[in-house]
């Protein structure tokens, strides 16, 4: 089996979240996990003691790889345009980063089979994007730059249109237009 260059643990996560999109969690074996990486068992299980325990690095790369995007494009946050292109930011990167992609795709497999699986879809694709965006809401209602409302009522009808396209397959370039005219549209509204 041909080697992969690279950090051995990273790889292991790259290929292993591949396969489980693809397959689902339940259906991909360890063995197939090393033979992806190019490794053997023995070397797959000096880095990972089992396929929960790669789940598991799974989520928390993922994680701090999710909340690192959110962070860094919500500072920039400084009035209401910029919420447009946060959104936009944000919508491309969970609809282009095959990363997340992946993830997204594992976790719609599974999550109709296992509770956890279908907690973390809604912590990961319905929790934090609402509630980082009710934070950006309240922070521009407390600067009189919003007017009042529910912030969290907000997020959801800002967020909607663009969690709609995470399941199908779009034209990305055509669609942002469309997300660019109906974040401006939303927020002329409530500015």
């Amino acid at each position: 089996m041909p080697r992969l260059k690279g950090n051995t643990k990273e790889i292991i996560l790259e290929k292993s979240l591949k396969l489980f999109a693809v397959h689902g969690y339940e259906a991909v074996s360890i063995r197939q996990i090393a033979n992806e990486a190019g490794i053997g068992n023995s070397a797959l299980y000096k880095n990972y003691e089992s396929k929960q325990a790669i789940f598991d690095a799974l989520v928390n790369e993922l994680k701090q790889r999710y909340l690192k995007q959110c962070s860094s494009v919500n500072s920039n946050i400084r009035g209401v345009e910029a919420v447009k292109e946060n959104c936009l930011k944000m919508f491309e990167y969970q609809t282009q980063n095959e990363w997340i992609v992946n993830f997204r795709q594992l976790l719609l497999i599974e999550k109709f089979k296992n509770p956890k699986m279908a907690e973390l879809y809604k912590e990961f694709f319905v929790d934090i994007p609402l509630n980082t965006q009710k934070e950006i809401f309240i922070e521009l209602q407390n600067q009189g730059l919003m007017t009042g409302g529910d912030p969290y009522v907000f997020a959801m009808e800002l967020y909607a249109p663009f969690y709609l396209f995470h399941f199908v397959e779009h034209d990305y370039s055509e669609l942002i237009e469309k997300y660019r005219t109906h974040a401006e549209y939303f927020l002329m509204l409530i500015s």
